[in-house]
């Protein structure tokens, strides 16, 4: 797998990208385990059971390999090239703040369009294994233990917001797979041979998420305390872009709803 077309035209860029796709390569077996589950004529025989079974401790795999797919950025992809040399290019609207100036789109009047930058969290396999494994990001289910005190702070809403940028037909699919009459936390907590299965996909899927934050955090947050200057020495690289940019219509990635 090669990427093509680069903004920056560094091996950085496409490092990146192919962490990215591969990473949403690997999940595609998580939609056919979903898809097993969902067609089970039911979840109480022996059979059964034993598929779940084994289907959770697949997933649990398959997200370990996604961590390390999103861990084999770090080697090949410099944080600062990435925040200062590829990150501008896609940043969203608001990525600086209310006060700095934003995108401008060729031929677009809204004057403040809400455009966020591209995320992880607009990845319909994360999406489907979120609902699959009935995570409740927006705390409205009573359960125990109760959410820490920093559960409760987070951005409540951030999965929900990022599904508006995804195809439409991912939208659908998401709400197909959130319409299935039984969850499998529930066939869990009611089957004791599942519990040690489906607890353990969903340590992994924490792993995941902690090894990306930690990831987010370095390539974003502890860049944004540096400067183009401290650059690494390397071969020229195409300038940060400059704050306000005109972008043809095309390339404004606006929520979609089909």
């Amino acid at each position: 797998m090669r990427i093509l077309n680069l903004f920056s035209g560094t091996d950085d860029e496409r490092h990146f990208y192919q962490a990215s796709a591969s990473a949403e390569l690997r999940g595609v077996e998580i939609l056919r385990i979903i898809e097993d589950y969902n067609t089970l004529p039911n979840t109480t025989d022996l059979t059964s059971i034993a598929k779940m079974a084994r289907d959770l401790h697949r997933l649990s795999s398959i997200i370990d390999d996604i961590s390390e797919t999103i861990q084999s950025v770090r080697p090949l992809c410099d944080p600062h090239v990435f925040y200062w040399d590829i990150r501008p290019w896609f940043e969203g609207s608001d990525a600086k703040g209310p006060s700095t100036p934003g995108w401008i789109y060729e031929g677009v009047d809204e004057p403040d369009l809400d455009l966020s930058g591209p995320s992880a969290g607009q990845s319909s396999v994360m999406h489907a294994l979120d609902i699959f494994l009935d995570v409740d990001h927006k705390l409205s289910q009573c359960r125990y233990p109760a959410p820490s005190p920093e559960n409760k702070r987070a951005d409540l809403g951030f999965m929900e917001r990022m599904r508006r940028y995804m195809p439409g037909k991912h939208q659908e699919y998401l709400r197909h797979v959130s319409s299935a009459p039984r969850s499998i936390r529930d066939v869990a907590q009611s089957t004791p041979p599942l519990r040690d299965a489906y607890d353990s996909a969903v340590m992994a899927l924490k792993r995941l998420r902690d090894s990306h934050i930690r990831i987010a955090c370095l390539y974003v947050v502890t860049m944004s305390r540096t400067t183009p200057d401290n650059l690494p020495p390397g071969p020229p690289r195409l300038p940060a872009c400059p704050e306000i940019v005109c972008l043809p219509k095309s390339f404004a990635s606006a929520p979609t709803g089909s």
